[in-house]
């Protein structure tokens, strides 16, 4: 549907004011602050004003009702997360193994742009990933192999704004990577041996690739799941606004780090649902994965990396790669 930018009648003071990315970021969980222009955006659409909950997690504002839609505002300064949410959105619904949102209405709102989307039944796999056994986590993260597969054969005709560039790109984050890592407090001896490092895998990297639809995520925040008959089953995926085009190994990056690091098992299942063959389950792609952790645009290894201890545990990024892809 076309966008409507027609502007509210009235008083144009429906957003609070805040002082640049991080005064917006203090307050976009804050649903007094927003709740003028949620019920404008409300009124607009004919939606249901009754219980409005805004989510504490993500990067936009998000707000709930009881009618089973989402409401998502998106601040002036990341329209692009905005393109790139209603453009997947529209690729991915349908197409893919799992539910994901229905795009009901995008608009803006006195330069705010926002989607309406409906809301997924089920538990993050976040919250759930503790009360799963051995055999639930296997079987999830072979599930979402399975859907990134799938994800990444979709056609990306039309999607061409959200472009990364692919070897451009790669080439700024090489060139910025130590700095990065410095800033994200990763311990000064791994973070002195980066540039080496990505100088060792530099020949393995994906070059002037046939770019794929990737979420950027598929972290355990973004995947939903629901229980039946006494098992967890990954039944959604949700939050597309990084979504882009690029390499397809990318994506595999958060399943590694976030569910699956330090398990050869767990990684097993996963890359081998993806299409892997077990002979190529070796050090090329795990120099490879490790390489593309360091240089991912969002790249914190202290946050993402979920194996206790590991900071004090391991004396080089060599350790580390064997560490978390033990396969």
């Amino acid at each position: 549907m076309p966008p409507d930018h027609s502007a509210p009648p009235g008083d144009r003071s429906l957003f609070p004011s805040f002082d640049g990315p991080g005064g917006f970021d203090r307050i976009r969980a804050d649903l007094p602050a927003f709740l003028p222009a949620i019920r404008a955006v409300c009124e607009r659409h004919g939606l249901s004003l009754g219980g409005l909950s805004a989510f504490a997690h993500g990067t936009n504002v998000v707000v709930a009702n009881d009618a089973g839609q989402i409401i998502k505002l998106f601040p002036p300064f990341l329209r692009h997360q905005f393109e790139a949410e209603r453009l997947s959105l529209g690729r991915f619904h349908g197409n893919v193994p799992v539910a994901t949102p229905e795009l009901l209405w995008q608009a803006e709102l006195e330069g705010w742009p926002y989607l309406v989307i409906s809301r997924l039944p089920g538990r993050t796999l976040e919250e759930a990933w503790p009360a799963m056994s051995g055999a639930e986590r296997a079987e999830a993260l072979a599930r979402v192999g399975e859907i990134m597969r799938a994800a990444h054969a979709l056609p990306t005709t039309g999607l061409e704004s959200i472009d990364l560039g692919w070897d451009a790109f790669l080439e700024r984050q090489i060139a910025g990577c130590e700095s990065r890592h410095r800033r994200m407090g990763l311990p000064e001896r791994l973070v002195s041996q980066i540039p080496a490092y990505l100088e060792s895998a530099r020949a393995l990297l994906p070059r002037s690739v046939v770019p794929a639809l990737l979420t950027g995520e598929y972290t355990p925040e973004n995947l939903l799941v629901t229980q039946a008959d006494g098992r967890w089953r990954v039944t959604g995926m949700i939050d597309f606004a990084d979504a882009c085009l690029g390499a397809p190994e990318y994506d595999l990056l958060g399943p590694c780090l976030f569910l699956s690091a330090g398990s050869a098992d767990l990684q097993r299942a996963f890359l081998g649902a993806y299409g892997y063959p077990p002979t190529d389950l070796g050090p090329a792609l795990s120099r490879k994965l490790m390489a593309l952790a360091l240089l991912h645009r969002y790249s914190n290894l202290r946050f993402q990396l979920r194996l206790e201890g590991w900071e004090s545990q391991v004396s080089s990024l060599s350790e580390l790669e064997l560490t978390i892809w033990p396969f």
